[in-house]
């Protein structure tokens, strides 16, 4: 019995032992008829590769449950109600399989959500009836009742941005991977989430080894003198041969810190940068100046401790440099600076780095470090505290705040996919376990009316959040970082009011923590300022010109960077996914049931015209109208060509003869083709613009749910009877002729693609300050795409993401979108690419004499030989 007893006591130990080391985790859903949301009962699930598979409920629901050994290279992170895949290896790939008799087989990629997805199987399209397709709307929809409003269409898809920044949030800790058992660790367990925030910063570039030169002595008081100083910062670009016709580049070649050093007249205590506001002086720190109220004057404070103090130069909000346009500076740059990989805070914080290799060559490393800012300067303390771990402590003033709202900042702060890993909480985080100092205190007044010239500043303003938002976001520090790490410190002034920019009560505490027991309060004596005139107006021109001249040489050299990397591609699927998610952005959200609505609105003798609406997102739908040919047999399928209007229209204006367009939509049904002219987001002007601006903190553009808009359409079509979903033309004008493109690589559906009337070299067309209708000048600069010109432009995305589907570009002379020299160099590479691979004649170039239209002269043969349809 005792020996029973034994095995019984062994079997159960085994048993909970294998439980306990072969965890698994859940996969739950839902399956439903992708048409109308139906549940589709007895729908089998499996997960492709494993043998593991279920069949759904009455109600469509499954679960499988997999064993973690499974995938052994993850790990799953339950946030709320829902699991998530937290960490995830290079070519992993986890994909479900769902079948139905009647329906079409889907394979469902997860991204990293486990739990409540939501499939869409579509039924298999029935027979094809003509009498079917006479009627007020088409079978197997329901009746669009009312007209639709472009604004509805527009205003939903900002909606569900709006909606996303608060609810992407709590994902943020699927991004980290925090060990808080010793500093040490800590460090090591976060390194990858600082060089992420230095990526996206473009704080990137190589440093010169650093040298402070003192240029005149501005004042001097018992306890220290000012100097006005000058450090290099960035080694000089040097452009390899152009490689096509460029201007003669009258820039500055390289990056210079420029401010004030106040040097204590015994050893110094410590080193510290102080940071002015962007519309701030380097003076007015220092007490040389009147235009602060002198508590703020918080480097003179430092100064008379004993700190050895340097105030840089940060770029201003006035447009005196923005070459007739009413940017200030920091839109100015940031508007060139984009689309090569940069931000005006990164060139900035590498000044600021620049300076701390001084301070670290001065103190030979055993003397304290600190940074301290206000306004603009409290976020260039707060980023490059997180960034250079040289640093000890930083105080924060008149920035750290929840970030949410990010996009109603002005432009220059949008930071691209920011808010995906970074509230000012998890930057918080890169500072500890090194101490943080915020001040709760006015945030600098901020007017982005005040400029004149061309009306072009997309709005922004700057507001004092309210005590009970800032606390809350402080709040969250700690939760993350743990207690023992790092020391936060949290100052208002009493009953949650702000205290001044530099308070006293600030700088004490600052001092605190970086040693000093009991530094001594401000004193009433005020530097004198001995110079005769000081040109602050040709000081900041040349800090401005000197970031102008790095883009635009970064510009100058980047078509030799893009041939280097796309050495590094490897394979069609993962160049798409780097496109996808790293230049236009991807939503992983699951479809809503297509839940089409259609009206017939217009009859001619050779086809049927209908109003189109689907469901894509909650919020976002898909608004086209859908020409259907007459005379259209049993059995058989047509082509399609979705023709993508340009800026301004609406899914009529390719119908029209209006804007260039000559009645493309109409002509192409005539021809027997199926036509959908689909509304694209981007009407409206401010409108549209926002949607772009909201979305790219969270990593996301307008391309983002534009790309899935037509991804649903497709799925859409596959359900049609009359359809060929391997022969869909993507044909587009204008900002329509980019979607051709855009859409075309991120949607490998689409069977071939036209680019009319936009196809140039971007990363120029929006960066080159040489060029009069380049898009510096222009509102379009709001929507750029982060560092395109050192990877994917137009003919890096044509030849390793749309070849060897056939491709073309329609372009006139006379166009004012890019000269023709442009477009002929960059369809060169095209062209020779396609030759190469023995393609040659899936690809072609129209460059007509005329302007900004479609021409169709070379077009449509293009599209009958490549649909595979006969010619009328």
């Amino acid at each position: 019995m005792f020996k029973y007893r034994i095995l019984y006591i062994l079997a159960i130990t085994v048993f909970l032992t294998v439980k306990c080391t072969n965890p698994s985790f859940e996969i739950t859903g839902v399956v439903q008829n992708g048409l109308n949301g139906e549940p589709a009962k007895g729908t089998k699930v499996c997960l492709q590769g494993t043998g593991y598979s279920t069949v759904t409920n009455k109600n469509g629901d499954f679960k499988l449950k997999i064993p973690l050994s499974t995938y052994p290279a993850i790990s799953i992170e339950d946030i709320n109600t829902t699991s998530f895949i937290k960490k995830r290896t290079p070519g992993f790939n986890m994909t479900l399989i769902a079948e139905k008799k009647g329906f079409q087989s889907l394979e469902y990629h997860i991204s990293s959500r486990l739990s409540n997805l939501s499939l869409g199987i579509l039924p298999e399209p029935p027979e094809f009836n003509a009498s079917d397709y006479s009627g007020e709307y088409l079978p197997f929809t329901t009746r669009l009742e009312k007209d639709v409003q472009w604004e509805n269409i527009i205003d939903g898809v900002r909606l569900f941005y709006e909606k996303r920044v608060e609810s992407e949030k709590e994902k943020r800790k699927l991004y980290w991977e925090r060990d808080l058992s010793s500093p040490e660790a800590y460090e090591a367990s976060i390194k990858s989430n600082r060089e992420q925030f230095r990526k996206i910063l473009g704080a990137i570039d190589e440093r010169v080894p650093v040298s402070m030169k003192k240029l005149n002595k501005v004042s001097e008081t018992d306890l220290y003198t000012v100097y006005e100083v000058h450090w290099p910062v960035l080694k000089e670009i040097v452009p390899r041969p152009a490689l096509q016709n460029w201007p003669e580049l009258d820039v500055p070649r390289q990056i210079f810190g420029e401010g004030l050093l106040l040097e204590p007249r015994t050893t110094p205590k410590g080193y510290t940068i102080a940071i002015p506001d962007a519309d701030q002086h380097p003076e007015d720190l220092a007490g040389l100046s009147t235009n602060i109220q002198e508590e703020s004057q918080f480097a003179r404070h430092l100064a008379e401790n004993g700190y050895t103090v340097v105030i840089p130069v940060i770029i201003d909000r006035t447009n005196r440099w923005s070459r007739g346009t009413d940017r200030p500076s920091r839109t100015w740059i940031y508007s060139q600076a984009h689309e090569m990989g940069r931000t005006v805070a990164g060139y900035e914080i590498q000044k600021i780095e620049a300076v701390v290799d001084w301070f670290e060559q001065q103190g030979k490393g055993s003397v304290p470090i600190g940074i301290a800012g206000y306004g603009e300067g409290g976020l260039l303390a707060f980023y490059t505290a997180a960034l250079d771990i040289r640093i000890k402590a930083a105080l924060v003033s008149g920035y750290f705040a929840p970030r949410e709202k990010i996009w109603q900042e002005p432009i220059y702060r949008n930071v691209w996919g920011l808010l995906k890993m970074f509230g000012d909480a998890e930057i918080a985080n890169l500072i500890a376990p090194r101490s943080l100092v915020v001040e709760y205190s006015d945030v600098p007044v901020y007017d982005g009316t005040k400029n004149e010239g061309k009306k072009i500043e997309p709005p922004g303003e700057l507001w004092t959040h309210s005590f009970d938002e800032v606390e809350s976001e402080f709040n969250r520090i700690v939760p993350l970082t743990g207690k023992e790490l790092g020391k936060q410190v949290f100052l208002e002034h009493h009953a949650g009011k702000t205290l001044p920019a530099g308070s006293e009560k600030a700088m004490l505490r600052f001092m605190n923590v970086l040693g000093h027991v009991e530094p001594t309060p401000l004193s009433d004596v005020i530097p004198e300022d001995t110079r005769k005139e000081v040109d602050f107006t040709a000081r900041m021109g040349r800090m401005v010109e000197q970031m102008v001249g790095h883009t635009q040489l970064l510009l100058r050299d980047s078509e030799y960077v893009r041939k280097d990397f796309v050495k590094t591609l490897t394979g069609p699927e993962k160049t798409r996914e780097f496109f996808r998610q790293e230049l236009t952005g991807w939503l992983d959200d699951d479809f809503s049931p297509v839940n089409a609505r259609t009206k017939r609105i217009d009859e001619q003798p050779g086809y049927t015209c209908y109003d189109v609406l689907i469901d894509v997102f909650p919020d976002v739908e898909l608004w086209g109208i859908l020409t259907i040919p007459k005379g259209i047999k049993p059995d058989e399928k047509r082509p399609v060509i979705v023709l993508q209007h340009g800026r301004g229209g609406n899914p009529m204006t390719a119908m029209s003869e209006k804007s260039g367009y000559f009645e493309v939509g109409r002509k192409m049904a005539d021809r027997g083709f199926v036509v959908f002219t689909p509304l694209g987001n981007w009407t409206g002007e401010t409108r549209f613009r926002w949607i772009d601006r909201i979305a790219k903190p969270l990593k996301n553009t307008l391309w983002s749910n534009v790309g899935r808009q037509h991804e649903q359409l497709i799925r859409w079509f596959g359900a049609l009877p009359f359809i060929d979903t391997s022969r869909i033309a993507l044909y587009g004008k204008s900002i329509g002729g980019q979607a051709a493109s855009l859409i075309a690589s991120m949607v490998p559906e689409y069977s071939m693609s036209i680019n009319c009337a936009y196809f140039n070299e971007s990363a120029r067309k929006e960066t080159t300050v040489y060029f009069p209708t380049g898009f510096v000048y222009h509102v379009d600069s709001e929507m750029p795409m982060w560092n395109r010109g050192h990877t994917m432009e137009y003919a890096e995305i044509s030849n390793y993401l749309i070849f060897p589907r056939p491709f073309m570009v329609e372009h006139g002379k006379k166009d004012g979108i890019a000269p023709p020299g442009w477009v002929e160099h960059e369809y060169a590479k095209i062209k020779e690419y396609y030759e190469q691979q023995g393609k040659g004649d899936l690809t072609d170039l129209d460059l007509h004499e005329g302007g900004h239209i479609i021409n169709g002269i070379k077009t449509y043969p293009f599209l009958h030989k490549h649909l595979n349809w006969p010619e009328p």
